[in-house]
């Protein structure tokens, strides 16, 4: 039986200015800075499960909503705020917490603050995506004011305006970053030497051009060919606009060949018998008190005017 635990996962201390003033106190406003904190967590931790399970196409049911982030308490005599996460264990578990992609995702945006702060390269686990989001953590600061990121053993890295513009002067034209998606072959030309180039229309509407290799080419080609018919789903390397667009294939990894028209099956979706509870329980008791207790036995009699059974 699963059962809940508080696992601690950082320590967000404000500090400068009226933090240290009126030590132990936050004014409402800057419970925001809590709040950008989560969505930075929350979109980093769902790329970096996409870049641990290069063969799945959607996040797992609830990623996001699961995520139960909070704090009970501003310390005294500081303004630190623990942020606690509530996660459930299996009891044969002994309450044991293992690290998953938030408690990597917080890494990750520890490791991007002191890179910024020493003017080094941001590390390679940073989705570039991620990086316009910082421009709304810090709003509520003043010049004087931050946030120091702590762990457990204390002296974690600082946030503050400084550091904050130096992340957002590192946006970038364009950026590279996992790509996974479904199209229709369009067109494929061979390389003198090695592999070819091929283009590929997605569900959307555009035309994306791509690469692939020699050990490639019988599978794009065949797609071109029955295009018609045949769709490929597509898992590599893209590049990126900053706006988030994908402007071409830079690499497959793997390709799966699937009929047109199929709906891929999705290993994430609930099963029909939780689909078919959710139905149900959506009826009003009072409906379900109207559904005869003998329908099972007799539902010719209910559908078409037969008999009960037993002549009644």
């Amino acid at each position: 039986m699963a059962k809940e635990i508080k696992h601690p996962l950082k320590e967000l201390r404000f500090t400068g200015g009226r933090f240290e003033q009126n030590k132990g106190w936050l004014d409402f406003d800057v419970l925001s800075e809590l709040q950008v904190y989560r969505k930075l967590l929350v979109e980093t931790a769902k790329e970096e499960w996409k870049r641990r399970n290069p063969g799945r196409e959607r996040l797992p049911k609830g990623f996001e909503e699961n995520v139960r982030l909070g704090f009970h308490e501003i310390r005294e005599g500081s303004c630190a705020v623990p942020v606690e996460r509530i996660v459930e264990v299996e009891d044969e578990a002994m309450d044991m917490y293992v690290p998953d992609e938030f408690d990597e995702a917080a890494q990750i945006i520890d490791e991007t603050l002191i890179a910024a702060r020493d003017d080094a390269p941001f590390p390679d686990r940073l989705p570039a995506r991620i990086i316009p989001l910082f421009e709304e953590w810090g709003k509520t600061l003043a010049p004087n004011e931050g946030i120091v990121l702590d762990g457990q053993n204390g002296n974690g890295p600082r946030f503050d305006a400084a550091v904050r513009e130096r992340i957002l002067n590192t946006k970038r034209d364009r950026y590279e970053d996992m790509v996974d998606l479904v199209g229709e072959v369009r067109a494929a030309e061979l390389k003198a030497r090695e592999g070819g180039s091929f283009t590929i229309l997605v569900e959307n509407g555009d035309s994306l051009p791509g690469v692939f290799t020699d050990e490639q080419e019988m599978s794009i080609t065949e797609a071109l060919h029955e295009h018609k018919q045949v769709r490929l789903r597509i898992v590599g390397l893209g590049e990126f606009e900053v706006s988030g667009q994908l402007r071409r294939i830079l690499r497959v990894d793997r390709l799966e060949e699937r009929p047109a028209g199929e709906t891929p099956f999705d290993p994430d979706a609930p099963p029909i018998w939780e689909r078919i509870a959710e139905i149900g329980k959506s009826i009003p008791e009072e409906e379900w008190d109207k559904v005869p207790t003998d329908l099972a036995a007799n539902l010719d009699h209910y559908l078409y005017g037969e008999p009960r059974e037993g002549g009644r």
